[in-house]
């Protein structure tokens, strides 16, 4: 699994907020087919907020990961009240058996350079 990140920063008069879009690459490196069922996020933000988000599957899909088709890709985005924060979380996929097993997410940071004039440009990584 990889993750990428792109930062966006966006200020309104009500509340300044930051959105960072993120990309995260699936692949199955065994020969057993699986499908990814759920996801579960845990976002903290610098501002001492800690937001969890469940869901099934990824941006409306539950993707198949077999042998002829190993990987997914998919990119979302997500908001924080302070210039900065970190994520993390698991990703549940099922079994052609009904079995179920759960993939962690490692944290991965997002944060900004509030010195910095324009957002940055490009994907980091």
């Amino acid at each position: 699994m990889s993750i990428g990140k792109q930062l966006r920063t966006s200020v309104s008069l009500s509340s300044p907020s930051t959105w960072w879009r993120y990309c995260i690459r699936l692949e199955n490196l065994d020969s057993d087919v699986v499908q990814l069922r759920e996801r579960h996020w845990r976002i903290f933000s610098l501002s001492g907020t800690l937001e969890t988000v469940r869901g099934r599957g990824v941006v409306g899909r539950e993707p198949v990961l077999s042998k002829e088709q190993p990987a997914f890709q998919y990119s979302s985005h997500v908001s924080l009240q302070a210039s900065s924060g970190h994520m993390w979380g698991t990703f549940r996929f099922e079994r052609p058996d009904g079995s179920h097993f759960d993939v962690r997410i490692p944290p991965f940071s997002l944060e900004s350079n509030k010195d910095e004039k324009t957002p940055p440009s490009g994907l980091h990584w």
